[in-house]
């Protein structure tokens, strides 16, 4: 009988153990701590999230620290930091404070190695990234100067490296290339592939092509028709940005130029072709082309995770892409920005709201776990052609293309004149995960 116990104790430990360490690996932990700077009590809410399936999405979320730090019961900043933390409890090992004139601005310490982070200042309630504020006020340049003297970095505070390298008729920032992006950038008879390591151009056609709207990307796959006809095309051109090397599909079928891409989806690229009024799924693993609509059955539809049936003309007369529901909340869009997306997922995602002010578009992230506080991350004059890859924002403004990076700031990557005379697909974007 004292065997039994004996082995139902050290089973029920080892279940103990077993449920301390998976809830570090995955689910949700909440700590409440207080750190005390010059007798001024700091109160933090840490939330550490690992594996999150949210609903519609294939991808688990990365894991994440949220925080939001009180005093007096008011929230005064809010940030999260997202990477392969195994969820060490009280991460947030300190806080650099600095207070000005109607304004508090904090530098997090973490116990250990984190992603870089800018400086969070809180003026009258609202929240700035240094970035945003840098060389307006200072004092709060000299604090950030203290940091940096410290030992504490962000390369948003350094001055901007503009130094270029001319690549046929456009410039490219070489040392805001990361080691892990993959840029792709049009150019009338192919295309740039672009990485740290150089550049390389592919030329697809003999004559001048301005707007390549029927590309893609299908994973790290650059997927763009080959426009060497006039008015149709029977291939498609697959190069892996990763690798540099390019495959063609032939599709056992003529398709019209007068076509266009509704989504990808398991990998499967869907293109309704207007003129022959057909709806394609291509298939660019296994090399296979299938009709899956025309005028006497009805297409297939993508509606937020669902599939459904439309029919070739209702899909024509609408132009009707996939729908991904975005679900943005009310209070966000009563702001009426100019463009609001929602990227990732429950815990590791974000809202980014793109709002004129002032003759300017302000940049705002609202983090998808407190939808009522807004961080600015920067201003620009001009905003278009948006894309998300692996938490980056891509964007045209005038004539460049910039990133933005939590662990980077805003860097221009490409000065490219063309940038300013066509609409879209005039680059594209894949980064390593």
């Amino acid at each position: 009988m004292k065997r039994m116990f004996g082995v139902i104790v050290v089973i029920l430990m080892l279940y103990i153990a077993f449920q301390a360490v998976y809830s570090y690996t995955v689910g949700r932990q909440t700590n409440l701590y207080n750190i005390v700077i010059d007798e001024d009590e700091y109160q933090v809410k840490e939330v550490f999230t690992a594996r999150h399936k949210s609903e519609n999405r294939s991808e688990v979320d990365r894991n994440n620290y949220y925080y939001e730090i009180s005093n007096d019961n008011t929230i005064l900043f809010s940030f999260k930091i997202v990477g392969n933390y195994v969820g060490v409890t009280k991460f947030l090992k300190d806080l650099i404070i600095y207070k000005g004139t109607n304004y508090i601005c904090m530098y997090p310490i973490f116990k250990d190695e984190a992603e870089p982070m800018d400086v969070i200042c809180n003026n009258q309630g609202k929240l700035y990234l240094y970035g945003a504020l840098k060389g307006q006020k200072a004092d709060l340049d000299a604090y950030v100067l203290s940091l940096k003297a410290s030992g504490y970095h962000h390369p948003s505070w350094d001055a901007p490296n503009l130094g270029t390298k001319p690549i046929d008729n456009f410039h490219l920032y070489i040392n805001n290339i990361t080691s892990d992006q993959n840029l792709v950038v049009w150019q009338y008879k192919g295309f740039h592939r672009i990485t740290d390591r150089g550049e390389k151009f592919f030329t697809l056609i003999s004559k001048d092509k301005y707007e390549p709207v029927l590309t893609t990307m299908v994973n790290q796959y650059y997927v763009i028709p080959d426009y060497a006809d006039s008015y149709k095309f029977t291939r498609m051109f697959i190069t892996n940005l990763i690798s540099g090397s390019m495959d063609t599909l032939n599709l056992g079928t003529s398709i019209a130029y007068d076509s266009f891409i509704q989504g990808v989806v398991d990998n499967k690229i869907y293109l309704i072709d207007r003129n022959n009024k057909r709806q394609y799924t291509i298939d660019i693993y296994k090399k296979e082309t299938e009709v899956t609509g025309d005028e006497n059955n009805d297409t297939k539809y993508y509606n937020n995770g669902k599939w459904e049936k439309r029919t070739i003309y209702e899909v024509i007369d609408n132009n009707l892409v996939f729908d991904v529901e975005q679900d943005i909340p009310n209070n966000l869009k009563a702001l009426k920005p100019m463009y609001v997306d929602a990227v990732g997922g429950e815990t590791d995602g974000y809202y980014y709201l793109y709002i004129k002010e002032n003759n300017n578009i302000s940049v705002y992230r609202v983090d998808k776990q407190n939808t009522n506080i807004m961080t600015l991350l920067f201003k620009i004059n001009a905003v278009k052609n948006i894309r998300y890859a692996s938490g980056d924002i891509y964007f045209i403004s005038n004539e460049t293309l910039y990133m933005y990076r939590s662990s980077l700031g805003l860097k221009p990557l490409i000065k490219y004149s063309e940038f300013i005379f066509n609409k879209s697909n005039l680059y594209n974007v894949y980064v390593n995960k």
